[in-house]
């Protein structure tokens, strides 16, 4: 009887060996893969959308603080709260860094370096934002798992050099012989063949640019850095190159819109936010007064598209829908800065630092145009806002457009000495923005009324007054800040690069304060995210948002 078990029990670890060898080839999750097994298109996916999802997180505080979208306040010290940044330190560090570390091991033992490279570069651009927001980050010992759960900071100018090694690398990888294209799963160019990777170079080689121009108050070398980039002249220099992110017009299951058309582009005709203003003023008064009436109309081209108007005119104002009609004007404030409403009819907005409460005006508020958030063109239909309107919801996120490539060409060519005239730099940086922006309709099937389009005539007017404004400065700081207006105004989607080019030049200068005479030091760095000051053992928080990034040099009170 004990024989006939033994020889029972042998015979079932043989069976059940042979049974767990069949079972072997069935053990692979497919949606947890094995890293030799993972995909290096899918990894891509995630790598893309949290960078997008940083990028929209960062720039609207970006945005805030210089007054194109409304920061609260009312001072600098209590504008934000440490939870605010806990959405963007997350992106960044649990999608972006988390799935490009993964990716790149994986894509480069598969020869898809066009992948590598796009998880490089989406990286470095992550890496460069933190340090411009934060300061000194985590990032030498950050995303080791339970190796390091308490990572300490790593110095930003470090952080800095790191990532323009990357954006280098990734040069390089670009020109090596890659097995794969990602093709669709490239969700920036698309990029199915060499041409299209070749974009990725371009941006790659622009990005360096944008860093140089950055850092030029640290780095005395980046002269001889950017000159180099010039001579080469591989940066985007053309609508066609731009380095943008392209949204959609679902709205669930995904919703793919874009995000200032879903905050704003509400089925209960309500829009969620307030734009600053003083950027309203900056378009719609400022060079000249928007009028009804498009043929008298000789305010900024770009108005009707980066703006849609829920009224036409300010009947329906009173105390109740806006308090500020009750107040005067702060005493601090110059003859001649905007305030409450300005003289251009229907663009209502709020100050910088208003933190007064939210009146029942969202069926009024001044809310997102057609560009770039694909929202409605202004054609004066005064109506309120609905969840299917204008490019319902096609905009893009613009990251770096040619036009952009000018006016940082125009900075540096002024500042720096490097190649080029500033100011037929400058004109090319605002005739190229206006077109992109006037051409942006037709990219999302929208028809825009033809009497409302500018013509040559008044683009035209427009330009000569930018160009007289800088003939008549007669110094180069004064130049300068005429350049940096219309980047600014360009930047229109763009609070990263809008809060980078305020640190680093004060210009534009002259915007509008703060509703507070003293709202204390200027928000010169943000403080560090809840998650991270309070669950890191080595975290610190740092002593006020007025602490400098390592290339801003300029002193305190410099920017307002």
């Amino acid at each position: 009887m004990k024989l006939r078990n033994i020889v029972l029990s042998v015979a079932a670890v043989v069976a059940l060996g042979a049974c767990e060898k069949k079972f072997d080839s069935l053990l692979d999750n497919p949606n947890n893969p094995r890293p030799e097994a993972a995909s290096a298109d899918l990894y891509l996916n995630q790598v893309q959308l949290s960078f997008i999802g940083f990028v929209d997180g960062a720039g609207s505080f970006g945005s805030e603080v210089t007054r194109q979208l409304t920061w609260f306040g009312p001072t600098y010290s209590t504008g934000y709260a440490p939870v605010s940044f806990n959405g963007v330190w997350n992106s960044a560090y649990t999608g972006v860094f988390k799935h490009a570390n993964a990716l790149i091991p994986i894509a480069t033992e598969q020869r898809r370096f066009v992948n590598v490279a796009i998880a490089k570069i989406l990286k470095a651009y992550t890496m460069m934002t933190l340090v411009d927001m934060f300061g000194d980050v985590p990032y030498t010992e950050a995303n080791l798992g339970s190796e390091n759960t308490n990572p300490a900071l790593t110095k930003g100018n470090v952080v800095y050099a790191q990532a323009i090694t990357l954006l280098n690398e990734a040069i390089a990888d670009l020109a090596r012989p890659t097995g794969a294209f990602p093709g669709a799963q490239d969700l920036f160019f698309g990029a199915s063949n060499a041409t299209g990777a070749a974009r990725w170079r371009v941006t790659a080689k622009t990005l360096l640019l944008r860093a140089y121009l950055t850092t030029r108050l640290v780095d005395n070398t980046a002269k001889a850095k950017i000159d180099a980039l010039l001579a080469e002249n591989d940066l985007i220099n053309s609508t066609a190159q731009d380095f943008e992110f392209k949204y959609g017009t679902r709205n669930a299951n995904p919703d793919n819109r874009h995000p200032r058309y879903a905050g704003n582009y509400a089925a209960n005709g309500s829009a969620g936010d307030y734009i600053s203003t003083y950027f309203m003023f900056a378009l719609a008064q400022e060079k000249g007064l928007f009028n009804n009436t498009p043929s008298r109309d000789n305010s900024d081209p770009r108005t009707r598209y980066y703006f849609y108007r829920q009224r036409t005119n300010f009947n329906e104002a009173d105390e109740t829908s806006a308090s500020c009609l009750a107040s005067a004007p702060p005493a601090h404030y110059p003859a001649g800065m905007p305030f409450c409403l300005i003289d251009a009819p229907g663009f209502w907005g709020r100050d910088h630092g208003d933190n007064s409460g939210t009146p029942p005006d969202g069926n009024r508020r001044t809310t997102w145009g057609i560009y770039p958030a694909g929202g409605d063109f202004d054609a004066n239909q005064g109506t309120s806002v609905e969840l299917v309107r204008g490019g319902r919801g096609a905009g893009i996120a613009p990251l770096w457009q040619s036009a952009f490539t000018e006016f940082a060409k125009a900075e540096a060519a002024l500042v720096l000495g490097t190649a080029g005239d500033p100011r037929a730099l400058l004109e090319s940086g605002v005739r190229r923005s206006i077109a992109k922006v006037i051409g942006y309709p037709a990219t999302v099937g929208l028809a825009v009324p033809a009497a409302a389009v500018p013509d040559a005539t008044r683009i035209d007017a427009y330009v000569g007054k930018v160009l007289a404004l800088y003939d008549a400065a007669t110094t180069n700081d004064g130049r300068l800040d005429v350049i940096m207006k219309e980047w600014w105004i360009a930047l229109w989607g763009n609070g990263l690069d809008s809060y980078n080019n305020y640190r680093r030049t004060g210009k534009p200068s002259g915007m509008q304060l703060a509703r507070l005479a003293s709202p204390g030091e200027y928000t010169r760095s943000m403080l560090y995210p809840a998650d991270y000051a309070n669950l890191n053992l080595n975290a610190t928080q740092k002593a006020s948002v007025g602490e400098r990034v390592f290339w801003d040099t300029n002193p305190a009170g410099f920017i307002k």
